[in-house]
């Protein structure tokens, strides 16, 4: 019986039922019919079902052509987390069997067999694929479960789970691509394997467990340990994930010092560098002229920021090589990734600008850049080419990256190098032990350098397909080398098997004030934070960048403190990424940085209540659901062009409210609601606000854009208190009716007695 492949579902016809096969773990037990279809998935507590009502449904399928293509749409699409196999004929299972701890599966339309090894035990159930007999087949799933529509659904850990009971289908190895997404009424979970990385040895893990996050890192945890993948539930556990980083430019050996001031004033814990503060680029990772002592300059560094009582964090590059590094300049290596490969129709002489091919170039990049092909051990980059025969590239500058040009015979190959989006890398070719010694130099820096608390794997999405596998791969290849182990790890992309290493998600570049750092806020980190928490894990609200004067403005201390309190509703860090040149042109730097330490100290020390979380956590629609940060980004410019929006992101962005945490006058932490109120021409930034403890009273919070402002305020009444910082009364002057004050750093104006409304009179007749 051969099935037409559809989006989301394989139509299945109903068999007669016949001898079950069951597969019972401690808490989850699976009833398989001998005809391939499940009979049940069933909680053994309780003896609740799980599996979704309908017809019956294969337990396994068979794929012979047809490829794996992303969910997501637009310009960021090959990035998503999220892919489909479409194309081809699907092949159903038609019989299973058990015989000891083996389970063949038959699927006689395609005249295959599949023999897995079974393992049950007290945490779970797992299926190991031993072989595949038969014909050719491109994928096999070897689970895939229909389970009822559940109310949470941790769509990067494959969990969905109710009040009671949550149900888990995870990868028990790097060649597993374990999957899980709604379906109708439904929630479908896969776990496959693909001829392209290897059938023998994929597992799939199956596990049923309690509810609660404590539970459920239990399970996971034994699961890691027996599978040998890295300790995520682990990690997940460690106070570490709580500490927010601020990101140093360009530290050396001799400003590491003014870095570690900034950032104990913003109440960082963690001090995180680039790669690029001290090499030249990925790839080799040779030293550059700010640390001329390479290694020993680097272990100062690091030795300042641990004796300064913070951690130190590194960011990494990871899967590509710089275009000025050994790797492939003069001569480029053999292990670079090439997107396609072409076939030279004659000889090349090394004076020409014309490389004919016999195979049509249709298709290959034409951005600047990335137009560079490999001969050889030449690089040749190219202007156009021809789509008709005679096929061939034109417009061709020889021996560029100080390569040779050379002679290349008829019959040689053309390799159209994988050149990265960000032009300045060449990506390597994850078939080739290439990553390895990336990895191993890594691993070195790391360990003479150590220990750190967290490492960044930047560029995650710039590997080749599969992406499914690569992307997880590659981050695997660099973190079992790390020794210790961070107990922290961030990427911009991730996959299922990233789990186990990446703990936290969601850095995205920078976005400037003038383009609305709150509204962005609101509408990507605070709904991820919501989906992220269904996967137990975090995510940071950051990078939070230009932080010094731009065109595009200066970011005021109430943007800071805006992402910061919503960062503090998940119990979410934060991350701002800075020049000590940046800090030095924003006239506010120390109220920004003051306005996070106050969220900082205040989150870290068990300070805010949850009913003070729930305030904050407005912004979250009820649906909440992850999209990779490259997705978050493009949404975010279609919804400023006023395009693409949904109806729960438009809610979202119509809720302006804003919230200050305050000290009183007794040292303890105040959460108040605020609204913006015009001041003297925007010279000044002023928030009004109320306290449950003075109602009579009405408060504002007031700093001057830049520099100092005088401030003559219109009040015949003796009710104006100026306090600096909160409860630190400072004389006021009087003259002609009216206050005269200086406005700079943030202050607060107390109004006693005072209703909002004659209070925003004041301020409007303001001068």
């Amino acid at each position: 019986m051969i099935w037409q492949l559809t989006l989301f579902a394989v139509a299945v016809v109903p068999a007669v039922a016949s001898a079950e096969i069951v597969l019972e773990s401690g808490q989850l037990r699976l009833a398989i019919e001998e005809d391939g279809t499940v009979k049940s998935l069933a909680s053994i507590p309780d003896g609740i079902e799980y599996l979704a009502p309908g017809p019956p449904r294969p337990l396994a399928v068979v794929y012979r052509g047809g490829r794996a293509v992303p969910l997501a749409e637009g310009k960021y699409a090959a990035v998503t987390d999220r892919w489909q196999w479409r194309g081809g004929l699907q092949f159903a299972a038609t019989r299973v069997s058990r015989r000891g701890d083996t389970l063949t599966i038959e699927f006689g339309d395609a005249d295959v067999t599949a023999h897995l090894g079974v393992r049950c035990t007290e945490e779970y159930t797992a299926l190991e694929l031993l072989s595949v007999e038969g014909g050719a087949v491109d994928r096999i799933e070897l689970v895939r479960l229909k389970v009822r529509k559940l109310p949470r659904f941790g769509q990067w850990a494959n969990v969905a789970r109710d009040d009671r009971f949550g149900i888990c289908l995870c990868a028990g190895n790097l060649q597993t691509n374990a999957e899980v997404w709604r379906q109708d009424d439904a929630i479908q979970m896969t776990a496959a394997a693909e001829a392209a990385v290897g059938f023998r040895g994929a597992t799939a893990v199956l596990f049923g467990c309690g509810a609660t996050k404590e539970e459920f890192l239990d399970r996971m945890a034994k699961v890691e340990r027996d599978f040998q993948l890295p300790a995520g539930a682990k990690s997940r556990r460690s106070p570490l994930q709580r500490l927010s980083y601020f990101w140093a430019s360009r530290p050396t050996p001799e400003n590491i010092e003014e870095y570690i001031l900034w950032a104990k004033r913003g109440g960082f814990r963690v001090l995180l560098f680039s790669y690029t503060a001290f090499s030249k680029g990925p790839g080799h990772f040779e030293w550059n002229e700010s640390y001329p002592n390479g290694m020993a300059d680097l272990t100062r560094v690091t030795d300042a920021i641990r004796r300064a009582g913070l951690q130190p964090g590194l960011h990494i590059h990871y899967s590509k090589a710089g275009k000025r590094d050994p790797y492939v300049t003069p001569a480029p290596d053999d292990r670079l990734h090439k997107v396609r490969t072409f076939t030279l129709a004659a000889d090349v002489e090394p004076d020409v600008s014309t490389i004919p091919v016999l195979e049509d170039p249709a298709g290959c990049t034409l951005d600047d850049g990335r137009r560079l092909l490999k001969l050889g051990k030449e690089l040749v980059e190219y202007q156009a080419f021809a789509a008709q025969p005679p096929y061939e590239f034109r417009g061709c500058r020889r021996g560029q990256l100080d390569s040779l040009a050379g002679r290349h015979v008829e019959g040689s190959e053309a390799a159209l190098l994988d050149v990265d989006t960000w032009p300045a890398f060449i990506r390597l070719d994850q078939e080739t032990d290439v990553q390895d010694e990336v990895a191993g130099r890594i691993a070195e820096i790391y360990r003479r350098t150590g220990p750190y608390a967290m490492v960044y794997f930047d560029g995650a999405e710039d590997v080749h397909e599969p992406f499914w596998h690569h992307v997880a791969s590659a981050q695997h290849r660099v973190f079992r080398l790390l020794d210790p182990p961070p107990a922290v790890c961030e990427s911009a992309h991730y996959t299922h098997l990233s789990w186990h290493m990446i703990t936290r998600s969601n850095a995205y570049d920078v976005v400037a004030p003038s383009e609305g750092m709150k509204d962005f806020c609101r509408l990507m980190p605070c709904p991820t934070a919501a989906a992220r928490e269904l996967d137990f894990s975090r995510i940071q609200f950051g990078w939070l960048g230009r932080f010094g004067r731009s065109k595009a403005g200066c970011a005021g201390p109430d943007v800071f403190e805006y992402i910061a309190s919503r960062a503090a509703a998940w119990d979410c860090p934060i991350s701002l990424h800075a020049s000590l040149e940046e800090i030095g042109a924003n006239p506010r730097a120390d109220d920004c940085l003051a306005a996070i330490k106050t969220w900082e100290d205040a989150r870290l020390g068990g300070h805010l209540s949850d009913a003070d979380r729930e305030i904050l956590k407005n912004v979250a629609p009820a649906d909440a659901h992850y999209v990779s940060c490259y997705q978050q980004r493009d949404t975010y410019q279609r919804s400023r062009e006023g395009r693409g929006l949904t109806d729960a992101q438009r809610r979202i962005l119509a809720d302006r409210r804003e919230h200050h945490l305050l000290l009183d006058e007794q040292g303890r932490y105040e959460l108040v609601q605020i609204e913006p109120v015009p001041l003297s021409d925007d010279a000044i930034k002023g928030y009004l606000f109320r306290r449950k403890g003075s109602p009579e009273d009405t408060y504002v919070l007031a700093w001057a854009a830049e520099g100092q402002v005088a401030l003559r305020l219109p009040m015949a009444e003796d009710r104006l208190v100026v306090m600096r910082p909160f409860g630190r009364k400072e004389p006021v002057r009087r003259s002609g009716g009216a206050y005269e004050i200086v406005v700079g750093p943030r202050v607060y104006l107390v109004f006693r007695g005072t209703s909002p409304d004659a209070v925003r009179e004041i301020l409007r007749r303001s001068t």
